[in-house]
């Protein structure tokens, strides 16, 4: 289970202007479920990921996942357990240009010890994602959506019990952006895997099992008879 409570980030930036990034957020989120976090740019969203994966230290308030208030963890301790623990989907891929695709994938099995084949485990994700064809390739002779679907899978190579995803289908076409979701449930529904995704697409709110909506830095849950409201991001139109 995801567990955060009370969770506020700010940011000072240069002279008296502070960021409130996240405030007074409470998020519950129970294994197995596929959660749509929804929000404009700037609302927060990429924070709140940060903030769930260890990655950014709260302000005030406590992340727990599986019970361990993760910010009471050592550094050494932190690093094993999201290695262990947690898959990221960043909204750049990130890969490193000079290794192939099967390395790029193989990459997280350095942070965390694995008792498998490594090669076998990287490739029977490429063949997830559809790309057992590209294991030699490099990211430069990839496109977005290619480069996407290994970052996927690099973000599986561990095995994670909780996947966080920040933005998997920016800048992608419609066929393409499809093909990401359809892969995102289906990982979903193998594991079963706890997903965590947030978007600036309304339109794909109907993927989750349940959906939040995210602005000015403040979330809260809302229901699926909302997703079509003209003011659902907090802005009424005209």
């Amino acid at each position: 289970m995801i567990d955060l409570q009370n969770v506020t980030k700010h940011y000072q930036l240069s002279g008296d202007v502070l960021v409130k990034a996240v405030e007074n957020a409470n998020f519950k989120v129970v294994d197995g479920e596929f959660v749509l976090i929804v929000g404009r740019s700037g609302s927060g969203k990429t924070t709140l990921l940060s903030l769930i994966g260890g990655l950014t230290r709260p302000t005030s308030g406590k992340v727990a996942v599986d019970d361990i208030d993760i910010w009471t963890l050592r550094d050494s301790q932190q690093s094993k357990f999201r290695a262990e623990k947690i898959g990221f989907v960043f909204q750049i891929p990130s890969l490193i240009p000079t290794m192939t695709v099967m390395d790029n994938v193989s990459l997280p099995t350095m942070f965390a010890q694995r008792k498998e084949n490594v090669g076998e485990r990287a490739l029977k994700l490429l063949e997830l994602v559809g790309l057992s064809q590209k294991t030699d390739a490099y990211p430069a002779q990839l496109s977005v959506g290619q480069q996407k679907r290994v970052a996927l899978a690099r973000a599986l190579m561990n095995n994670p019990k909780i996947l966080l995803a920040d933005e998997p289908t920016s800048d992608l076409d419609k066929a393409t952006e499809l093909e990401i979701m359809n892969l995102m449930q289906q990982i979903h529904s193998d594991g079963p895997r706890t997903i965590v995704m947030v978007t600036h697409n309304l339109d794909l709110a109907k993927y989750g099992t349940q959906v939040h909506r995210m602005a000015n830095g403040i979330l809260e849950e809302v229901g699926m008879d909302s997703l079509g409201s003209s003011d659902f991001f907090g802005e009424r139109t005209p």
